[in-house]
């Protein structure tokens, strides 16, 4: 379950332009993921090269850094007051193993605008699709294809869209995945993580996403396909509630102080 609880609402979520500004956006998810119900309010915070966000889950709230910079992420538990960091290289060997193919990716403008949060944003149609096996080895006829569709209300009118793009460049360029690294231990996860990196750069280099829903599927004609389509199907709604340029403090993208640290390998 914890695999997949930070792979969607951050992929997703919208953020937004003065130069050199924090960035603090506030959003509402619905849907589920992979069995799991996703609805929450969730707040993200751009300052420079590392990102919090903070998402609910039902009654739970979990914290993920992303660090550029330390090339690490941190999973932040305040109620057990510890924490857990993973080092971007880990991540990315388990990526380089999974049987991923070649990925394809199109983001399509269309006439359609929207008001969200107070500014106007313009639908974009997606489609994301993956060649990957569920057991790490393509080729042994189980191959299947990870599928997303849907659409983003994207916006170039917010403020911290400068610094709202710089980040998820440079995270991109990095090679990191915007979400749990411990969905990338699986190759399905590893899969679905991927694609919404790639899905995730588009849309910041086109603008922010205010609005978006994406389905997820995956698609194949072996006999284990069925299961893994119903492991991997997914429909979530995202929609930002406000977007703001606060002076942030550093201190909260760091290990508060007596907190128990542990690091992947």
């Amino acid at each position: 379950m914890n695999k997949f609880r930070f792979l969607v609402p951050l992929a997703l979520l919208g953020a937004a332009g003065a130069a050199s500004a924090d960035v603090s956006v506030t959003s509402q998810t619905s849907g589920n993921a992979s069995f799991i119900n996703v609805g929450g309010e969730g707040v993200t915070r751009i300052k420079g090269n590392r990102q919090r966000t903070d998402q609910a889950f039902g009654k739970k709230m979990q914290s993920l850094v992303i660090d550029i910079d330390g090339r690490r992420w941190v999973d932040i538990d305040d109620k057990k007051k510890s924490a857990r960091i993973t080092p971007l290289e880990a991540v990315a060997a388990q990526l380089q193993k999974a049987g991923i193919g070649t990925l394809d990716a199109t983001l399509t403008r269309t006439a359609q605008t929207k008001t969200i949060a107070g500014f106007e944003c313009t639908v974009h149609d997606l489609r994301v699709s993956l060649p990957f096996s569920p057991t790490g080895n393509a080729g042994d006829g189980m191959d299947l294809t990870m599928v997303m569709t849907g659409t983003a209300c994207l916006s170039t009118s917010v403020p911290g869209l400068a610094d709202y793009q710089a980040f998820y460049r440079a995270a991109a360029d990095s090679g990191f995945i915007f979400g749990d690294p411990r969905s990338a231990k699986s190759p399905t996860g590893a899969a679905q993580a991927k694609a919404y990196a790639t899905l995730t750069r588009k849309m910041a280099d086109a603008g922010m996403a205010l609005e978006s829903r994406i389905n997820i599927a995956a698609e194949g004609t072996s006999p284990m396909a069925a299961m893994f389509s119903r492991l991997a199907k997914s429909d979530i709604t995202t929609t930002v509630t406000k977007v703001e340029t606060p002076d942030l403090p550093a201190d909260i993208f760091d290990v508060p102080a007596g907190y128990k640290v542990k690091t992947d390998k």
